[in-house]
């Protein structure tokens, strides 16, 4: 009898949640899916729909903005670290396990609105003096592993702006989604600068270490799967993308 109410009071408790994955999660600061509004706080859209997930799944670890370097070397090196929001590619593919699609974003070059460079390729942007690019994010990776030897690296997403605007970069990569957010952040207006080329889509993650346990990536998953047949995953994305389309099913093969 001893043995039952153990087993009963065991059970209720990991019912409850006492038993309950514990996990870290990352973000960083780049808008529009996850970002520190003027007020201090944290918002955007993916950060909209981590929070969603968490209360829908009973989860609530805190969520911390760092820098993308460290969050992903702690998403490389340790367990039960999730960091939003990633770009998955043919490199990132097997490494990480993926929550998602919640997303999905171009990327292009963009001038300073009175420069006098123009380029329709990628090889035209390997000829210039510099292109900024945000350290270790999906642009830095992609155009390295292009073979770009011109690549400026920043810690954040405004800096690389900021060199633009005081002519310091020729180019910078972006996405029509976020280069007038950063505009703003950084003092200047869309029309400051001039779309070149679009050299990428790709689709955006919420990002699981490998060692994070397959059950919690799986609820996580079908808690995002729940929010988008009941519409309040898309009334999140049009609050911050309202002339975007909703992401196409998850890509998977590259």
């Amino acid at each position: 009898m001893k043995k039952l109410m153990f087993i009963a009071c065991f059970m209720a408790l990991a019912g409850g949640g006492v038993f309950a994955q514990t996990l870290t999660i990352y973000t960083e600061d780049a808008p529009p899916y996850n970002f520190i509004g003027k007020d201090g706080k944290t918002t955007g859209l993916t950060y909209e729909v981590v929070m969603e997930i968490q209360k829908r799944i009973k989860n609530t670890d805190p969520i911390q903005v760092v820098p993308w370097a460290r969050g992903v070397n702690e998403l490389d090196t340790k367990p039960n670290v999730l960091l939003f929001s990633m770009a998955r590619s043919g490199e990132r593919n097997p490494k990480y396990q993926w929550i998602g699609p919640v997303a999905e974003m171009t990327f292009a070059f963009y001038s300073k609105a009175s420069s006098k460079v123009t380029v329709s390729s990628l090889e035209d942007a390997k000829k210039v003096n510099y292109v900024g690019v945000y350290l270790n994010d999906i642009r830095d990776q992609i155009l390295t592993g292009q073979g770009f030897k011109n690549l400026d690296k920043s810690n954040d997403t405004v800096t690389p702006i900021k060199k633009l605007m005081g002519d310091r970069l020729d180019l910078v990569a972006s996405s029509p989604d976020e280069i007038g957010l950063l505009l703003k952040e950084a003092g200047y207006k869309v029309t400051d600068v001039k779309f070149q080329f679009v050299f990428q889509r790709i689709q955006l993650y919420i990002t699981a270490s490998k060692a994070t346990p397959p059950t919690v990536v799986k609820t996580w998953n079908d808690a995002l799967d729940a929010m988008k047949k009941d519409g309040s995953y898309e009334r999140i994305f049009k609050k911050y993308l309202p002339d975007s389309p909703l992401p196409a099913p998850a890509i998977t093969t590259f």
